[in-house]
């Protein structure tokens, strides 16, 4: 479900049963030219013929998108009740603030805010306890030469709050440029840091300088390689980014770990410690290794990093305090433990347990662990809703209640503070920031004001499906309470389930424009997720993924068996590396969906290796240099598995023209094989040409996705509404 925030008010809206939506639209979506080329490796060869959509450069590209976008605008405009949707969730998300993240430094608290009417986040600063926000940095002051809307990618203080080092970046691209503020008037320092997206600054004490990861100098953006061999740099204020000292990049080799080129070099500094620490971040892959030398010399570019955590520890987090670092090790403990090892002499051998592991894994993926001034804290994975707990520093571990079933998206804390703040949602509870102080209770901080809507008569239902292989896989349903469990509701069922990712509890107010007409929406948590842990994740990693595919299948099913819908009523949906979940699940089992929705889906996954973000995800799906990797590749690669003549569900395909992490041709590819095909519903192509990831997106561009999505899924469900 959408990991996003939406805070709203409400109306009413009526809703009548129709017949499913006859979608009569005159003609039909403009053809794909086909190219005779196959992928022939390791005795596999796999017909290609849109090879040639991954070159953006060819000349029917762009001309063939943009009929798509257009025949599929048309068609989703024609939709009964499409209009009045997207009007529903205009009033639910329009008028309130949304405050997405916090930082507290010096005296200072620094907001990440979507203020009411606002189309992008914004970054603000209460100066003083008490104080009026005022803000810091507004990307839609900010114009592009194309046009495009501008968007905030990432910012952090120094640790006196005096400075702010953030990046913009343009129409959802995430190519971000960095530059420096001063907190007290609003000027910026005169350089400008381009190639910046995985900058992650970490400031030096004294607030003069940061360390930061750049792309390479020469990268091509687009190409296999472009993420390849980043450089970690120690920028100085006011100084030309080309002096910046380099401090370490792939290629280069520390206490006996080169860095592949897959790592991002993250230097970590901490409040209050006169040591940093040196995170090789292997792109998605979930176990890392760390690395600890002085502050002074890591500043020279010649420190004699020594390392915490090697490969083979298994760990997956990390927190530093003073020269107290804490590491979760997943070693000999699948459901990790957190071990404390001393920065300036790092022993693994020698650290101490401080919490042992539990029957509850240790959450990593969303959360982390964060470093206060009165310990640290982490969270708890429950199959789904996750709880709070905090490390004293005489060891004594605190289970912190927790107001209702939660997900926890981010956990904000300094050296410098006591105490947390979390970024928190639950299955029916939009998402707020929620503050804990020691010897308190977790409370919301009123920084997200509360909706007028009351989401009292929805309710979230957990059903445990049986997989067909007597796996126990939990499925989170939501739907208003008292819903006539007879298979005639209209379902939005999703998948995602990679990189050890849980699906959380989440609600968006957008989700009610839905959930208003009867709508049932629901998660299935199959292998592949980190709902419970390290095992459950392997159990839906690269050879064994199609446990994903078929857990959702088999998820489905169960929803189906319980009366919550039916196969003519019920559309599935996966977003991202979530493209096979549902592409596979379709292609698999045509009869049980009415419709299909791949959003920025990863559907092509034979092709790995020739985009700009394949390289980092070879340790989630496979590499595919190393055969058996590769045939896993093949395995999952859901275009590969459409079969012409076949009746396949409705599909609604969505892309972003220019998104950096799955290349827009695999939903384009996905989309025209399917067009030829399938004998069944429609196939329609929806590209937004201001649009990336989804990352970035303003709050009129998100509105109209789910304007779209919502009237799809109602119509496959024989649900139309009056204007």
């Amino acid at each position: 479900m959408d990991r996003r925030h939406f805070l709203a008010t409400t109306s009413a809206v009526f809703s009548v049963m129709l017949p499913r939506f006859a979608w009569g639209q005159a003609g039909k979506p403009p053809p794909a030219k086909t190219v005779d080329i196959a992928d022939g490796r390791f005795g596999t060869t796999l017909p290609d013929p849109y090879r040639w959509m991954e070159d953006p450069k060819d000349p029917d590209w762009e001309p063939w998108m943009r009929a798509q976008a257009a025949y599929a605008r048309q068609a989703l405009d024609a939709l009964p009740g499409r209009a009045a949707l997207a009007r529903r969730i205009g009033e639910l998300t329009g008028d309130l603030p949304v405050a997405s993240r916090v930082e507290r430094a010096g005296t200072k608290v620094f907001v990440e805010l979507r203020p009411s009417g606002a189309s992008v986040a914004k970054l603000y600063v209460v100066d003083q306890p008490g104080g009026e926000r005022r803000l810091l940095v507004d990307p839609e002051a900010v114009k592009d030469a194309s046009g495009a809307h501008i968007s905030l990618d990432w910012w952090r203080a120094s640790n006196d709050g005096a400075m702010v080092a953030y990046g913009l970046s343009a129409a959802g691209s995430e190519e971000s440029v960095a530059r420096v503020l001063r907190v007290a008037d609003g000027s910026h320092f005169p350089e400008t840091i381009d190639r910046a997206r995985f900058a992650n600054p970490q400031w030096l004490p004294d607030g003069s300088g940061f360390f930061y990861v750049r792309i390479r100098e020469g990268a091509v953006r687009g190409a296999a390689d472009y993420y390849a061999n980043a450089v970690a740099w120690l920028h100085r204020l006011g100084t030309d980014p080309r002096a910046d000292i380099r401090i370490i990049a792939g290629g280069d080799t520390v206490d006996g770990y080169t860095l592949l080129p897959i790592d991002f070099p993250f230097v970590i500094t901490t409040p209050g410690s006169d040591m940093a620490l040196l995170l090789p971040y292997g792109g998605v892959r979930r176990e890392n290794p760390l690395f600890a030398a002085p502050l002074a010399e890591a500043m020279t570019g010649k420190a004699r990093w020594r390392a915490v955590a090697r490969m083979e520890d298994q760990a997956t987090g990390f927190a530093m305090r003073g020269r107290d670092v804490y590491v979760v090790s997943e070693k000999g403990a699948p459901l990790g433990r957190i071990l404390r090892l001393d920065a300036a002499n790092p022993d693994m051998a020698t650290a101490q347990v401080v919490v042992p592991e539990a029957r509850a894994p240790i959450e990593t993926a969303d959360a982390g662990l964060v470093a206060a001034k009165d310990g640290i804290y982490f969270a708890r994975q429950n199959g789904g809703p996750m709880t709070l707990h905090r490390l004293a520093p005489d060891g004594k571990v605190t289970d912190i209640a927790m107001p209702f079933d939660a997900g926890i998206y981010n956990l904000f804390g300094s050296t410098d503070h006591d105490g947390v703040d979390l970024r928190m949602a639950g299955w029916v509870q939009p998402m707020g920031i929620w503050r804990y102080q020691p010897g308190g209770t977790l409370a919301d901080t009123g920084l997200s004001p509360k909706p007028e809507f009351s989401t009292a008569e929805y309710e979230s239902t957990r059903l445990i499906a049986t997989a067909r292989d007597g796996t126990k896989v939990p499925v989170s349903i939501i739907a208003r309470k008292g819903l006539k469990r007879d298979g005639s509701a209209p379902a939005l069922g999703q998948c995602y389930s990679s990189y050890g990712i849980s699906a959380s509890p989440i609600f968006s107010p957008r989700y009610l424009a839905f959930l208003e007409q009867g709508g049932v929406m629901f998660e299935v948590h199959a292998r592949g997720g980190g709902e419970y842990g390290a095992p459950w994740w392997r159990a839906g990693q690269k050879a064994n993924k199609a446990n994903t595919w078929r857990d959702f299948i088999d998820g489905c099913e169960a929803v189906i068996r319980a009366g919550w819908t039916s196969p003519k009523a019920l559309t599935i949906m996966g977003t991202s590396a979530g493209g096979i979940a549902v592409g596979n699940a379709m292609a698999e089992r045509p009869d049980l969906f009415a419709g299909a929705i791949d959003n920025v889906g990863w559907t092509n996954t034979a092709r790995a290796g020739v985009e700009q973000n394949s390289a980092p995800n070879f340790p989630e799906f496979g590499d595919p240099s190393v055969e058996t990797e590769y045939r896993g590749l093949v395995a999952m690669d859901a275009m590969s598995k459409i079969k012409d003549g076949t009746r396949y569900p409705a599909v609604l395909a969505m892309t972003g023209i220019t998104d950096p992490r799955v290349a827009p041709w695999h939903v384009a590819k996905f989309a025209a094989r399917l067009q030829k095909a399938s004998t069944g519903g429609p196939v329609l192509l929806r590209v937004d040409f201001d649009a990336g990831h989804g990352v970035g997106s303003t709050r009129q561009q998100v509105d109209a996705q789910f304007a779209d999505v919502f009237a799809f899924v109602l119509s496959r469900g024989g649900v139309a509404r009056p204007g």
